[in-house]
């Protein structure tokens, strides 16, 4: 099935009611305009529907797992950025040539500003 009829059909069962009394009066009206089916045959429908739902919830995970991935790529990042200021700032502390300082400062305010 292509994705374009997946996506289809996605939004087509997103538009299911969302309340039960809703539900169950469009079950009954399946049932009255279709007695002729059995109902091993409608079991093995919903469980067909149900399972596609499945899927839809199992999409929208993985999609948000992606997007939390990025999200701590991008955090690791900011932190190791955030190390580098912090030691160069610690290297400026401790020195004392006051030439040193002003260097390590400065390599700390150019960590700092290639983050912007």
């Amino acid at each position: 099935m292509s994705e374009e009829k997946t996506r289809k059909k996605r939004k087509k069962r997103m538009t299911l009611p969302k309340k039960r009394e809703d539900l169950e009066k469009i079950v009954e009206e399946v049932s009255e305009t279709h007695p002729h089916e059995h109902h091993h045959h409608h079991a093995a429908e919903g469980l067909d529907e149900i399972l596609e739902v499945y899927e839809i919830f199992i999409d929208s995970l993985r999609a948000n797992v992606s997007s939390l991935e990025a999200q701590v790529k991008s955090q690791r990042l900011e932190i190791a950025r955030l190390y580098r200021i912090l030691s160069k700032i610690v290297e400026a502390c401790f020195s004392e040539d006051e030439e040193e300082r002003r260097k390590a400062l400065l390599e700390a305010e150019a960590v700092l500003a290639a983050a912007k």
